[in-house]
């Protein structure tokens, strides 16, 4: 007989040899194992116990005593198919996030006033309805100072639209009255500096104020649920007043 298939299965020789002797008689008691393979009790009571966890055996009473049987081969097959079925769905859901690690970055890079009117022309382009848009460190005086109309327009297509945003900006700041759609919340100067990030989607937009503004676009799906995640930790640290 061809035990390899049994090695197939995760069976040490020992624990091959305790589950032949179990098929051979049926039932048995780890004493009547014990005798049957050479095996001192102590290992015996151990093999089982890893048996007993792999599925591949069932405790039974006989007379007030512990005795063992195997389960049905049949039972055993199914259970090895269920292994393969968990293994094959735990394979393509690493696949899925190693390709998404692995998915290519493509990167923008604006300089000027006009970055950040593209900035609106980006969000009212591509964001959908009742989608979210997160904004951290963002200055509202310079974005209403810089571009006003746009702002508006913008803000206006977002109300249409019932996209919601969440807003983290410095305390101290101001935020806008008719940005009827974010809830603002208040966080240390410190914490962001000269800064702002806006994200949603597989969209990471970082902006650096200054003279002139920079205003860096990254498309990666996984970028962005590490800023998402970045965020929320921001948003519980921030205040609402």
């Amino acid at each position: 007989m061809d035990l390899k298939i049994l090695e197939e299965f995760g069976l040490t020789k020992n624990e091959q040899d305790i589950f032949l002797t179990i098929i051979k008689n049926g039932t048995i008691s780890a004493t009547h194992i014990a005798r049957g393979t050479g095996l001192n009790r102590p290992y015996v009571y151990y093999a089982l116990e890893r048996l007993l966890e792999k599925g591949y055996l069932s405790e039974i009473s006989v007379n007030g005593k512990k005795h063992f049987k195997a389960i049905d081969l049949n039972q055993i097959t199914s259970l090895e198919q269920e292994k393969v079925e968990m293994l094959k769905k735990t394979l393509q859901a690493l696949k899925q996030q190693e390709s998404r690690e692995k998915e290519e970055l493509q990167v923008e890079v604006w300089k000027g006033r006009y970055a950040l009117r593209n900035i609106h022309k980006k969000i009212t382009a591509e964001v959908k309805s009742n989608q979210e848009i997160l904004y951290l460190g963002l200055n509202e005086d310079i974005m209403e100072e810089t571009d006003p109309l746009y702002l508006r327009k913008s803000l206006q297509n977002i109300e249409r639209k019932k996209i919601r945003e969440r807003i983290i900006i410095k305390r101290g700041t101001k935020k806008l009255p008719y940005a009827k759609t974010a809830k603002y919340r208040f966080i240390k100067k410190e914490l962001i500096g000269q800064t702002a990030r806006v994200i949603y989607q597989d969209i990471v937009i970082e902006i650096l104020y200054g003279t002139p503004v920079y205003v860096i676009v990254k498309r990666n799906a996984h970028l962005a649920d590490i800023a998402k995640q970045q965020f929320e930790v921001f948003w519980k640290l921030a205040k609402s007043q």
